[in-house]
């Protein structure tokens, strides 16, 4: 009864209940969350390889940002064959990154400066070098004998069915010391955890409940659409005519495209885990968040069904806005359907990790050349922090950083490795943290011989050159995510989104209480007019990078611009919102 008590007032908030504010709402929707790449951040001890130290030193920068929080990529220990993602302990800290005791200071210091902590995490597969593992290939008669997915082979010797791995080849890989094959979504080295047998998952809270009574303010869970597989092992059908599958990174030659992902994808058996995931969090007396990765899936429908009615995850981040064509007819087709599938449940926006391409060369490809790179940059992070939603920004989005393109001999990441040259791989997404333009390695090292090479076409971009520049896209951000803390709408409104025909322009409503607050952003190269017509608006918002030029005939959006304009919500108008 408590829980429907505290989601109806919730509701009410969103929905523009007068009698209940926003202050009733939990600090994670709508906040502004920073991702860290650990590997390349900041290295503290000259090893080549960011670290926590690096962090820490840092956090006056993060908070500068006017962010609520961050994330750290995986920090557990590892040999590193997918940096990180592949873990052997999850509760202790890798020597490259640091130690337990630099964890705590790091945590310590950033409560001290009112920053959530929340940490990646990879409930669903672990390193082949972990002790489980290890003990779970042994033999077929051990204590963890099916603490993974094992399976006998087919008729033929071939494995037991046609899964595929998104890295590329088959998602099962033979081990001679039971004669058995094991699954693997991704590496050969990370095989799948079988979380429907109550001891693992029991194991699996246990790992995370270590890292919660520390004091972590919650996790991004990686990979969530594979907590489970079909206990079946039913073989996966072929995309149909018609494209009933969804072709995720890997690049046109990656058969994991070719199948429609029925059986090793977002299966009906991973509802109850999550639900219980969620349990085994709620009894923390203050609020710890679980946001969960989706990828590989058509997620606009499933985000739903991962965060129903506060049962779920907390939230889910998914690939949508990285993956969309970035037009404007594009995108307002995309954010559409995705409020049509999400009633009672959370996104947090996201248009660039350390996974895909950086969003501003996204846009430019497509959208704008070379030219407007800082007005592309500003005009994303107005879109992720005023779309409803949380915002999720990836380390460097906030220079404006573009992806830049790497030699073979470059390469670190394997998956890029495995299918190149028709995928790049992830590492241009990686590279090194610029801070200052004319350091060695950018300031990211006093060492020799940093892990990934500097992007050298980051230097002009380096955070002390924008630090010094009031018109970077540095401190737009900065000043935005200021000015942003001071507009519950944009935090936690809902949403209504105009119709395609005013492409190139990108036009949505926020509403809440008692003031609707109507965004609009020029996806184009090109000055564009909203006509203001038709609508009575009170005014036009003024705010860091907004456009205000008024003209007879309406409101001018500069190339890439962006304006808000306002208005009190009256009777007529309330009728009128979903």
């Amino acid at each position: 009864m408590i829980r429907l008590n505290r989601e109806a007032l919730i509701a009410r908030a969103i929905l523009r209940a007068p009698l209940q504010p926003f202050s009733c709402i939990e600090w994670w929707r709508g906040c502004a969350l920073y991702q860290i790449y650990i590997r390349s951040f900041r290295d503290s001890n000259r090893d080549g390889i960011g670290d926590i130290c690096g962090v820490i030193e840092k956090l006056d920068y993060i908070e500068k940002l006017n962010v609520d929080g961050f994330w750290l990529s995986p920090f557990f220990a590892s040999p590193q064959k997918d940096f990180g993602y592949d873990i052997t302990d999850f509760r202790r800290v890798d020597g490259a990154h640091g130690t337990l005791d630099d964890f705590l200071v790091l945590l310590e210091s950033a409560h001290r400066r009112e920053l959530k902590v929340l940490i990646d995490f990879t409930p669903a597969h672990t390193s082949d070098e972990h002790p489980w593992f290890r003990e779970s290939r042994s033999s077929r008669t051990n204590p963890k004998a099916d603490w993974y997915i094992w399976s006998d082979g087919a008729d033929d010797g071939c494995p037991p069915n046609n899964w595929l791995s998104s890295f590329g080849g088959a998602a099962w890989t033979w081990d001679p010391r039971r004669s058995q094959y094991y699954y693997h979504p991704f590496l050969t080295c990370q095989p799948a955890l079988n979380l429907r047998k109550a001891d693992v998952f029991e194991a699996i809270c246990g790992e995370m409940k270590f890292w919660l009574d520390l004091g972590v303010d919650g996790f991004r869970l990686d990979a969530v659409q594979c907590l489970a597989c079909d206990p079946d092992l039913r073989g996966n059908p072929p995309v149909s005519s018609a494209g009933s599958g969804v072709l995720i990174g890997g690049g046109p030659n990656n058969p994991f495209g070719r199948q429609s992902h029925l059986f090793d994808r977002d299966v009906p058996e991973a509802l109850d885990l999550i639900e219980r995931l969620r349990k085994a969090t709620d009894v923390y007396d203050e609020e710890r968040v679980l946001i969960g990765e989706l990828a590989d899936v058509d997620s606009s429908r499933l985000s739903e069904k991962y965060t129903a009615h506060g049962e779920g995850f907390h939230a889910v981040y998914d690939f949508d806005l990285i993956n969309a064509e970035p037009s404007a007819g594009a995108l307002v087709e995309m954010i559409d359907r995705r409020a049509a599938f999400l009633r009672t449940g959370w996104l947090m926006n996201v248009f660039s990790n350390h996974d895909s391409v950086r969003s501003v060369s996204n846009l430019m490809q497509f959208v704008v050349g070379d030219g407007l790179r800082r007005e592309a940059a500003k005009l994303l992070a107005f879109m992720q922090f005023a779309l409803k939603g949380g915002g999720l920004m990836y380390q460097g989005e906030e220079l404006g950083l573009t992806h830049p393109i790497l030699a073979y001999e470059d390469l670190r990441d394997p998956w890029g490795k495995n299918l190149w040259p028709d995928f790049q791989g992830r590492d241009g997404a990686r590279t090194l943290m610029p801070w200052r333009s004319k350091a060695p390695h950018a300031g990211f090292t006093e060492g020799n011989k940093p892990w990934i090479k500097v992007a050298e076409e980051h230097l002009e971009l380096a955070v002390d050159r924008q630090e010094e520049d009031p018109d970077s896209n540095l401190n737009f951000v900065r000043s935005f995510l200021a000015w942003r803390k001071d507009r519950p709408v944009l935090k936690f409104g809902g949403e209504r989104v105009r119709g395609a025909e005013l492409a190139p322009l990108i036009v949505w409503d926020r509403y809440g209480e008692d003031t609707m607050l109507t965004c609009i952003a020029n996806f184009s190269a090109e000055e564009r007019l909203f006509p203001l017509g038709g609508e009575t608006w009170d005014e036009v918002l003024e705010g860091p990078g907004l456009s205000r030029q008024l003209t007879d005939h309406g409101l001018v959006l500069p190339p890439l611009g962006f304006a808000i304009l306002s208005r009190r919500i009256d009777a007529e108008l309330r009728g009128e919102l979903p």
